[in-house]
């Protein structure tokens, strides 16, 4: 196992974290549905906690953790979209663009656990994929309200 690695890779889920955080306050102050605001809350405190185990897991392996939001490319246009959909009020935009959003984090944990599992321990995959999990959760939230949206053809 590589610590340097271990330690970018725990770092690169920081920044994902970071920008998740930082794009549901976004979204949270910019919709006025409070059933928005809530969930959006509830995002932001998954992706804190995990953030929190990952800064604490990196300053265990002797690191320091990258604090910066670093929207890359995707998430710097998911927000911007997002943006626009909630300044549209438009509820069915704003899910499709959290479900992609959601979809995306995932990818970068399930990636982490299926591409750097060499450079990591096994309590350290094993937190990995209770955020894993943390993050489909949240992401099933917004598919099923998506589908309650599409299907009954109503507005949260």
């Amino acid at each position: 196992m590589n610590t340097d690695k271990s330690i970018d890779v725990f770092n690169t889920l920081i920044e994902i974290n970071n920008d998740r955080i930082e794009g549901y306050r976004t979204a949270s102050k910019a919709t006025e549905k409070n059933s928005l605001k809530k969930l959006f809350l509830e995002f932001q405190q998954t992706s804190l906690k995990c953030k929190l185990e990952l800064i604490k897991e990196i300053k265990k392996l002797g690191g320091i953790p990258r604090e910066t939001i670093k929207i890359n490319n995707q998430f710097f246009k998911f927000w911007i979209n997002l943006k626009a959909a909630l300044i549209c009020k438009d509820s069915k935009d704003v899910i499709n663009h959290c479900e992609s959003h959601e979809h995306i984090t995932g990818l970068y944990y399930r990636n982490a656990l299926l591409f750097k599992v060499k450079n990591l321990s096994l309590e350290q995959q094993i937190m990995l994929q209770k955020h894993y999990s943390l993050i489909n959760i949240d992401n099933s939230k917004i598919i099923n309200l998506r589908k309650i949206l599409f299907e009954n053809k109503c507005f949260y």
